[in-house]
């Protein structure tokens, strides 16, 4: 398989690049794996073999990107003493503002500002059980939060960097990030942590800092475990254990990570509403649009979704269809106008209407490749996956238990054509015979005290 091909040659290329290479006891080579993955994903030579029908794998087209990817992590020559100088300052400031050393039992990092409504209930409870518990936000993460929150900050601390190392000068950025983490460790000493999805470079980071602090580390998971096959990031992880929502996604942590202590706990945002379906309920279909994630869904690929969406209206005029954009993809307001005669149609937007409100009432909900799909399952929703280009993806490996409850009539995977049958045959499905605690073993308050019961152990 092409992903697996150039997720192995950049773990070779990488690891003849920097070898054992390693600064303040930690080796490079993962660290910068995870860094370039997404790099060479997103790379325009890549997305054109992932959007061909071609089986033949060019292995020097391949390994050029990603040689060339590892050159731009490289910390050339001419900037790297204003870097050193600059390293050198943010150090000198963190120990002018260093005050006494504080210790924290529970520390939550968060690199999402949706982190922090994910595990508030979490922070809540086990600061009701006595223990101290503060975010380590970054940047872009704290700025995003509203102000009142200061208390429930750690202040960032650096180490010095050992810019003599060979190391700083090949990665830079990543010493950079380990110097951060480890200063800040060591000023708090965290007895554990509690890392949310953890599937980047940066939270890689913090766990085997961690390692070095004897800091326990617990990976919660957020949404499902990688588009296609997982990437990088889901692979070796670098965690103590793993809280997982269900079996479902148990089972696939495991696969590509045999070391890791997993436990299934259940989802800790979301409330368990199932209900199954009523001649009342209303008949809405809600098809959720998602974010760009080259190569496997490019902007044609979604608006291939909407377009779907909006002529599944016209053939199905005695449901209500309803289109929610995101964040990362509005809807245009002209296409809106253009659509505004199909009165089926429910334009909700990101920021103009929750979750909830989207999923109320919803009969099936429609995505490409979303783990909105799952908590759809929670307001008596079906799942349905619209198959937009050739690439297989990851949630489709729920194919095996769709075909359990509907006699194989069916798949939840969906040409364009076929839309509109398989959204039919999910409607009529009886949702309290589809084994929704194969995903989520608990939702809302029971899962968080599972979540906080892990913690304390």
């Amino acid at each position: 398989m092409l992903q697996e091909y150039i997720i192995n040659r950049a773990k070779v290329l990488t690891e003849n690049r920097f070898g054992n290479m390693s600064y303040k006891g930690i080796r490079l080579c993962q660290i910068v794996e995870d860094k370039l993955y997404w790099h060479i994903m997103e790379d325009p030579v890549i997305e054109e073999l992932f959007r061909t029908d071609s089986m033949d794998v060019n292995e020097d087209l391949i390994d050029g990107v990603i040689n060339r990817k590892l050159d731009h992590i490289k910390n050339y020559s001419l900037k790297f003493p204003f870097q050193v100088i600059k390293d050198v300052m943010c150090w000198l400031i963190s120990v002018l503002k260093s005050r006494t050393q504080e210790s924290v039992d529970v520390v939550i990092p968060v690199n999402q500002p949706k982190f922090f409504a994910y595990t508030k209930k979490i922070m809540d409870r086990l600061e009701q059980k006595g223990l101290v518990v503060k975010y380590y936000a970054f940047s872009k993460a704290k700025i995003a939060l509203k102000e009142g929150y200061d208390s429930r900050f750690l202040k960032e601390k650096r180490e010095f960097p050992n810019f003599w190392n060979p190391a700083y000068f090949h990665s830079a950025s990543a010493c950079r990030a380990i110097d951060k983490i480890l200063g800040t460790w060591n000023h708090y000493n965290p007895g554990k942590a509690l890392i949310v999805e953890g599937d980047t470079s940066m939270l890689h980071v913090i766990g085997f800092v961690s390692r070095l602090t004897s800091c326990e580390t617990y990976c919660l998971q957020w949404g499902s475990v990688g588009t296609s096959v997982p990437k990088t990031g889901w692979r070796n992880m670098p965690f103590d254990r793993f809280l997982a929502w269900g079996e479902f996604f148990r089972e696939g942590m495991e696969e590509y990570n045999p070391d890791i202590r997993i436990s299934v706990v259940g989802h800790p945002n979301i409330n368990d509403i199932r209900t199954g379906k009523s001649s009342s309920s209303p008949l809405i279909i809600l098809f959720a649009v998602q974010k760009v994630m080259r190569p496997f869904i490019i902007e044609a690929d979604l608006d291939l979704f909407i377009d779907t969406a909006i002529k599944t209206a016209g053939k199905m005029p005695e449901y209500l269809i309803r289109i929610r954009s995101h964040p990362n993809y509005p809807i245009p307001d002209q296409m809106k106008k253009k659509n505004a005669h199909i009165r089926n149609i429910e334009w909700h937007d990101y920021f103009n209407f929750t979750l909830d409100e989207s999923l109320q009432n919803t009969r099936v909900c429609v995505t490409v490749s979303s783990t909105l799909s799952f908590e759809a399952l929670n307001y008596g929703a079906v799942p349905v996956y619209l198959k937009v280009n050739e690439i297989d993806l990851y949630l489709h490996r729920m194919e095996d238990r769709f075909k359990s409850i509907t006699n194989g009539e069916v798949s939840h995977v969906a040409e364009p054509s076929d839309i509109v049958d398989v959204i039919r045959k999910m409607d009529s499905l009886n949702l309290k015979s589809f084994d929704a605690g194969y995903f989520f073993k608990n939702v809302g308050d029971e899962a968080v005290e599972n979540i906080v019961a892990e913690l304390i152990k």
